[in-house]
């Protein structure tokens, strides 16, 4: 069968199971957006003035307890976006996700060019994953999430599927192909393994990891490293709490090409370092602040353009342009109803920074609205014939103000 974890997703809806075995559950989310692309107005292909988006979003999620060792989950999503043609044009949808063997066809309707459609249907099969957990490991086998590293903002080690800074929705981290296996290791510690086998089973598409995590008098500490891609990553964190606040910081050092064409001038570093303080006042205000070093940017606005062909860019997803950032951030609960957050970061060498406020409302059982804004600030790209030169990083990111209805059952 041309797709395998679709054939875990049917065999997990056969298991043999009582019906408290089998439990489906889900939730559908409603987003409107006021977009104003931040581009060089004039410049060909490139749409300007605000727009509106409208996404829509079903998941659909069944989970199955074979009693103590076997376990499976499974998670499905529709996905509509509406948004002016010309918009639609100049900013494509993603075409689909990495560091899956096969995957079903990403747009529904139209088949052919949806990612550039003005009105796109799309689907994902996110999760089919089965669980085994005798009594000294854990195994996970199929499309399940990844995520590693302990910073707020920008993980150095997460190089697999990380979120950017700034996204929305960031509840559900995409599902990847992975085969993996976590093991205590002695009273507070833990090995984990995994091997990610790549688009069609080759091994220049895949990754694979090895972690380890021990507390050590009263310091948590993480070493892992991990090949992806051919290219080879060593990094670690660690979080300490002292006088009520919680310190941390997260590093990793990237070799390009270590399996396949070495690029020693691709190699980069980064490293994330702050700390979170819960103030009493609101009856509670989490705060927190970080640093974040980003070896593989450039140093001034005039170094952006030519980083989209490094191996950081093409093959790690970073995604910052600028070497040095500071980003902090607040929440609180304003009611028992309510809370509100806000958080900015700014890249240091050029000045320009990026604003996230927004606010929650537990409207009634299972159901919140919520509205924000991705406010940046900072010059706008300059044309130069027909092409752009930016000026400063955040500058380059559009102003977006949204609001948002989800219902989960």
């Amino acid at each position: 069968m041309r797709y395998p974890l679709a054939a875990l997703l049917l065999l997990c809806a056969a298991l043999p199971s009582q019906a408290d075995d089998l439990s489906l559950k889900g939730y559908f989310k409603t987003y409107l957006y006021s977009q104003e692309p931040a581009s060089v107005r004039g410049l060909p292909g490139q749409a300007d003035g605000a727009y509106v988006t409208n996404e829509d979003k079903l998941r659909l999620r069944a989970f199955w307890d074979g009693g103590g060792r076997l376990r499976a989950e499974a998670a499905y999503e529709l996905d509509y976006t509406a948004r002016p043609g010309e918009l639609a044009a100049a900013r494509p949808l993603p075409e689909g996700y990495g560091y899956r063997v096969s995957d079903l066809g990403r747009y529904l309707s139209p088949a052919s060019g949806g990612s550039a459609a003005s009105g796109a249907l799309a689907q994902n099969l996110d999760r089919a994953f089965a669980t085994w957990s005798p009594a000294a490991f854990d195994l996970y086998a199929g499309r399940q999430p990844l995520a590693f590293g302990n910073s707020r903002t920008v993980n150095p080690m997460d190089v697999i599927a990380p979120f950017p800074y700034g996204t929305i929705d960031t509840e559900e981290r995409p599902g990847v192909d992975a085969l993996r296996v976590k093991a205590p290791w002695g009273s507070l510690g833990e090995l984990d393994a995994g091997w990610l086998p790549g688009r069609d089973w080759a091994a220049a598409r895949g990754a694979g990891f090895l972690r380890a995590r021990q507390t050590v008098g009263g310091t948590d500490l993480t070493a892992m490293t991990a090949s992806f891609l051919g290219n080879l990553m060593a990094g670690g964190d660690l979080a300490r709490d002292i006088g009520g606040a919680t310190f941390r910081a997260e590093a990793a050092q990237v070799w390009a090409g270590s399996f396949s064409a070495r690029r020693p001038g691709d190699d980069f570093f980064r490293l994330t370092a702050g700390a979170e303080y819960n103030f009493t006042p609101l009856g509670g205000l989490d705060t927190w602040l970080e640093y974040h070093y980003n070896g593989a940017g450039a140093a001034s606005p005039a170094g952006y353009a030519s980083l989209a062909t490094r191996t950081a860019y093409r093959e790690a997803d970073v995604y910052l342009l600028g070497r040095h950032y500071v980003s902090g951030g607040t929440s609180a609960q304003l009611s028992a109803l309510v809370s509100a957050s806000l958080s900015a970061m700014a890249n240091l060498d050029d000045g320009s920074f990026y604003v996230l406020p927004s606010a929650e409302w537990n409207a009634a059982e299972n159901l919140y609205v919520s509205a924000g804004a991705l406010l940046p600030s900072g010059p706008r790209a300059r044309l130069e014939g027909l092409s752009a030169r930016p000026t400063s990083e955040f500058g380059l990111y559009d102003r977006v103000f949204y609001a948002s209805l989800r219902e989960y059952f």
